[in-house]
């Protein structure tokens, strides 16, 4: 689905206010109010929209603990590995990444107890995974990326360049007056 200006707006005024009746959208956007809802319906259907919900504040209820876990997998074992995520009641999102490791998981508990059973205890014992680095969160906030501006098809299209992997190191003062010897 081609996005034009007016569903870029309307995916930005949602974004910012999930609640907004189809009413105020429609007058906020200057159209229609069956223009509106054939648009929203468009955005869900295309898979564009793929949901409403409530954002919480994790420890208001009860999860108190963040940490992102680094898992690096037997590759052999994806299947297994990705089944085995959907019984992880602390997991609130995954990545599959590029770099040292394979995955990098989100996970609430109530304590560091709770993801310290997590990692040492449960996972652990699952044959998919070799390695894990758990990193707790000290602090944190959500931000959304804004939707880029429809592209003029007439410009000529840049090829992306990216980096998979940057590690950065600090060598030890000791390691380093090795090195130069």
């Amino acid at each position: 689905m081609e996005l034009d200006d007016i569903h870029r707006q309307m995916i930005e005024l949602l974004r910012a206010e999930g609640r907004i009746s189809i009413n105020a959208l429609a007058e906020r956007l200057g159209i229609s109010r069956s223009n509106a809802y054939q648009r929203l319906e468009r955005l869900i259907d295309a898979g564009v929209i793929t949901g409403f919900g409530a954002r919480i504040s994790p420890p208001a209820v009860g999860l108190g603990i963040a940490a992102l876990v680094f898992v690096t997998i037997k590759q052999r074992l994806w299947d297994e590995f990705l089944e085995g995520l959907r019984h992880i009641p602390e997991l609130e999102y995954y990545a599959v990444t590029t770099g040292e490791h394979d995955c990098m998981l989100l996970v609430r508990s109530a304590d560091v107890a709770g993801i310290h059973t997590l990692v040492s205890f449960e996972l652990a014992q699952w044959q998919s995974i070799e390695s894990t680095e758990t990193v707790f969160l000290m602090d944190e906030d959500w931000f959304t990326s804004d939707i880029p501006a429809a592209r003029n098809t007439a410009e000529t299209e840049t090829p992306a360049v990216g980096v998979t992997r940057f590690v950065r190191s600090r060598a030890h003062p000791q390691a380093s007056a090795e090195k130069r010897r």
